[in-house]
């Protein structure tokens, strides 16, 4: 980091102090350029040299604010503790040298993250059903907050699923009530540092004690999963593959699903902490249940057991952004879209919204 300037006040006078003064100046910009190429490994300059380039100059203000390859935070860059080593090594602070990487944002109850850390995410999530679809229209708000506990720093307790539903679909009534519970564990298998690389893979249970007026309480479901993150500098990817298996095949049908992360962080010295995000998501119905004569499924909010979809696919994308605040807080947002027909599942518009502690 560049040293704080040192504030010097100067007296002007005329002749002589004009010119004393001019020399004063002169010494003190030397001094400093010698002292500053001493701290960046290169020789003294010899008497007066030729002015440092204005983008070097640039460059060297910048450092101040900015290091490449150190992560960025728009209000601090402290952390709220110094990882106090609590129990044993990992405990709650699990994993750590991969700050620099942007959490995920769209398709939340299964799009896991492969890094293993303690917080606390809230959730908003919008969802517009499309008018020609099985369902007539209508929408879907979900409330809900996800857990996770780092054991050591490569494994974690989750609990990805829960929370608050408001339905309202052509073809229900409109009702609200809970959301099924979900839980797991994730371990990390590979953690490169040095490459910017984590392979993360998991195990997801899926209760059925929700409302079934808000389309949950079907069957229960596990849903082992893969995660992966790799790094490029200021660019990150990280993607997700999930395999849900209903407990009661009858009661609701299997699924495969997919999803990729993209965000670059495009201005750290102006914006800190802020990157755009594109994510693309999609899923497969591999069979078909015997709960309800539809030919649609319940995407990545329930599995209701349908008749008519296996061999369909959804696909979908969203844009939209994460802030980092500080190595503690972030929040994000995404507008989410269909990539085929929407009439053809459930997926007309959605809104996911989050806001997320971490330890």
């Amino acid at each position: 980091m560049v040293e704080n300037v040192r504030h010097v006040r100067w007296i002007f006078g005329t002749g002589r102090g004009r010119a004393g003064v001019g020399l004063a100046l002169l010494i003190c910009g030397l001094a400093v350029t010698s002292r500053a190429r001493a701290q960046e490994g290169g020789p003294p300059p010899d008497g007066a040299r030729e002015a440092q380039p204005a983008q070097q100059r640039v460059e060297s203000t910048r450092l101040e604010y900015y290091e490449p390859g150190e992560p960025t935070y728009l209000l601090s860059k402290e952390r709220w503790h110094n990882d106090p080593e609590i129990l044993w090594p990992g405990f709650l602070t699990g994993m750590r040298g991969f700050e620099g990487f942007y959490e995920p944002i769209g398709s939340p109850l299964y799009f896991e993250s492969p890094f293993i850390n303690t917080n606390l995410r809230f959730l908003y999530l919008w969802h517009k059903f499309p008018s020609g679809s099985n369902l007539g229209g209508g929408d879907l708000s979900v409330f809900a907050a996800q857990i996770r506990l780092a054991l050591t720093d490569r494994l974690a307790f989750i609990a990805t699923k829960d929370g608050y539903s408001l339905l309202n679909a052509g073809i229900l009534p409109p009702a609200d009530g809970w959301n099924d519970l979900a839980i797991g564990l994730k371990y990390a298998f590979i953690v490169d540092k040095a490459n910017d690389f984590v392979l993360t893979g998991g195990m997801r249970w899926e209760l059925s004690n929700g409302s079934q007026r808000v389309l949950q309480g079907g069957a229960q479901e596990l849903s082992p999963f893969v995660s992966f993150a790799k790094g490029f500098d200021r660019f990150h990817m990280l993607g997700n593959v999930t395999y849900r298996a209903p407990m009661d095949r009858h009661d609701a049908v299997h699924i495969i699903s997919y999803d990729l992360h993209f965000d670059y962080e495009i201005l750290p010295e102006h914006l800190p902490g802020f990157a755009p995000v594109l994510e693309f998501h999609g899923l497969h119905y591999l069979s078909n249940g015997d709960m309800l004569p539809l030919s649609v499924g319940g995407l990545d909010y329930t599995n209701i057991g349908s008749e008519h979809v296996a061999g369909d696919g959804v696909f979908w994308a969203g844009l939209g952004f994460r802030w980092k605040l500080s190595p503690n807080a972030s929040f994000g947002s995404t507008f989410e879209y269909p990539l085929h027909n929407p009439d053809n599942d459930i997926m007309g518009a959605r809104v996911t919204a989050d806001l997320m502690f971490t330890y």
